[in-house]
């Protein structure tokens, strides 16, 4: 039987690996857009060779492939989102198997835990 690795989907605002409480957040009408990192974690993460992300159907390129380098260690990838949808994962290990993973995005409560030391900045610029 094949052991899963120990890995996680996380999804965050907050951009990984700073040290700033920045959200950048775009508004058009009445929704807003969210700046939102999508990224593997565990102590698994160095038998990784790539992960295939499966967005929600709404995306213009709902999946998405990242393959883990040396600038890249968590298979980080950032969307625009305005709301929460469930990510599916396929991870391929360096041996050639393949690991499937689901994530419920849950930034929002991230959000709301820390939004009194957070600084929110507008980013029009991104399409």
């Amino acid at each position: 039987m094949l052991r899963k690795l120990n890995l996680q989907i996380k999804d965050t605002v907050f951009e990984p690996g700073s040290t700033q409480n920045k959200v950048y957040y775009r508004s058009e009408g009445k929704t807003t857009w969210y700046k939102v990192w999508i990224l593997l974690e565990g102590s698994d993460l160095l038998y990784v060779a790539g992960v295939t992300y499966r967005l929600h159907s709404t995306f213009p390129d709902p999946e998405q492939n990242v393959r883990r380098t040396t600038t890249n260690p968590n298979c980080q990838l950032s969307i625009w989102s305005w709301g929460l949808f469930t990510i599916r994962a396929t991870v391929e290990d360096k041996f050639g198997r393949i690991h499937e993973y689901v994530h419920q995005m849950n930034y929002d409560k991230e959000l709301e835990r820390r939004r009194q030391d957070t600084d929110f900045e507008s980013d029009e610029t991104v399409a």
